[in-house]
């Protein structure tokens, strides 16, 4: 738990010490969809989708976007039936390598929040949870029109539930 609180107060530093950066340009820059297949700690491999936000950049190589994510699994047992769901809500930087070309590799994390839900036709019945989570990722960023570009990563995130997951994200730039 303190490598979480630890975490937590290095990115809140992080970004109250973000106006010191002069080339920021924070602000709604653009907003697409992710699409992708999850797979969950103990739990069978599923589809996930959800909304991303580009939010800007601290300096051109730092970027900084929002998104929200859904995956639901469950399994039809003999003597009972549950499911299991996740809406995350995430903050993430990504480090953009200079390469010299169109396609940029990154790195990056963050955190989210994570609100679970699960239904059992058990004895246990319905029953739900919230908790930070911790995420890395790494992927391309690859253009595709003036105002379009795609993003393909992959992603593990540290939470109450380990998430692996490989996404697709379309993204529309906004005022260009």
């Amino acid at each position: 738990m303190s490598l979480r609180v630890a975490i937590v107060a290095a990115v809140v530093f992080f970004l109250i010490s973000v106006p010191v950066f002069g080339q920021s340009d924070i602000g709604f820059k653009g907003i697409g969809g992710k699409i992708g297949y999850m797979k969950p700690e103990d739990i069978d491999g599923t589809f996930t989708v959800g909304a991303v936000v580009d939010l800007g950049t601290f300096i051109p190589e730092l970027h900084w976007d929002a998104s929200i994510q859904y995956w639901s699994a469950g399994k039809d047992e003999v003597d009972s039936d549950w499911s299991l769901t996740d809406i995350a809500i995430k903050s993430t930087v990504r480090y953009l390598f200079p390469t010299g070309g169109n396609v940029a590799p990154y790195a990056g994390g963050g955190l989210g929040i994570h609100f679970y839900s699960c239904d059992h036709d058990g004895p246990a019945g319905s029953s739900s949870d919230s908790e930070f989570g911790f995420h890395i990722l790494g992927g391309v960023d690859i253009p595709l029109a003036p105002q379009w570009k795609a993003q393909v990563e992959a992603e593990y995130a540290d939470a109450d539930i380990d998430q692996i997951a490989v996404v697709a994200n379309l993204i529309y730039a906004l005022g260009r």
